[in-house]
């Protein structure tokens, strides 16, 4: 029987960026799973086009569910790299699911990283580990957020950390979507935070990295911060580039190849 894995990411634009934390896991799931054919697709259309320009293959995840289909493979996994069941979850894998259903034997998508209050709770604990913090500093860790509509995913995220009594302040770059900066902020003020580290809640460290969270412009968050008289370390690290958050994807992939 013809089985594959097709690790479903946004996709990255840096090839650097994309060779240490997307391509990285990827390889951690062919390792994982040498039974099973791994693929990789991409969401973004904006990505894809990138990655062709730079001479790489790149296929929306259709076209890579058409060619799976075309080679006669029977079983399909859909592993999302994707931090929170948010927006591109629902529409570019969860609606491509609904598709092709039919067209294979078995045809299944797996879990973004962040998808239950448990993972939630495991995730930042991987998290933390990532990023060890001196002495006297809180983590403000910085997510994309949702365009179009609040995803609640980041302040679930906030709400286990705080029942966990962890030094952690959830923020998102998006404007429309919360936790804003004020409301971080106003979190800081609160507990009398002086010192931070400031790093990614993102899987590759690219322009939001550089520019958004770390860069010199005044719109940036470390310079925001510092206009507040607050500390900040940073660390431009991507979540993927790490070997432990890595093995979270593995362990998505093997709970979903053993779900009934």
């Amino acid at each position: 029987m013809k089985q594959a894995i097709v690790f479903t990411s946004f996709g990255v634009a840096d090839a650097e960026a994309r060779a240490a934390s997307i391509d990285s896991a990827y390889e951690e799931l062919k390792k994982a799973f040498p039974a099973y054919e791994i693929r990789q697709a991409y969401t973004s259309t904006f990505v894809r086009k990138r990655m062709q320009q730079q001479g790489q293959k790149a296929l929306s995840l259709p076209e890579a569910l058409l060619g799976l289909q075309e080679e006669s493979f029977e079983e399909v996994y859909i592993q999302p790299a994707h931090l929170t069941p948010g927006e591109e979850y629902e529409n570019k894998i969860l609606a491509v699911l609904a598709e092709f259903q039919g067209r294979f034997r078995k045809l299944r998508a797996g879990e973004p990283v962040f998808f239950s209050s448990e993972d939630c709770i495991e995730g930042l604990r991987t998290v933390l580990a990532c990023f060890p913090l001196a002495e006297g500093e809180h983590l403000v860790l910085l997510g994309h957020g949702s365009p179009h509509r609040p995803n609640p995913v980041y302040l679930e995220l906030q709400e286990r950390a705080d029942i966990a009594f962890w030094p952690v302040h959830i923020g998102v770059v998006e404007e429309t979507d919360l936790p804003n900066f004020s409301m971080v902020m106003a979190r800081l003020t609160h507990r009398e935070v002086r010192k931070v580290l400031l790093a990614p809640l993102l899987l590759s460290g690219g322009v939001h990295v550089k520019e958004d969270m770390a860069g010199r412009d005044a719109s940036s968050w470390k310079s925001r911060l510092e206009e507040q008289g607050i500390t900040v370390r940073t660390c431009l690290r991507g979540l993927g580039t790490f070997p432990v958050f890595r093995r979270l994807y593995v362990e998505k992939a093997r709970k979903l190849l053993q779900a009934d």
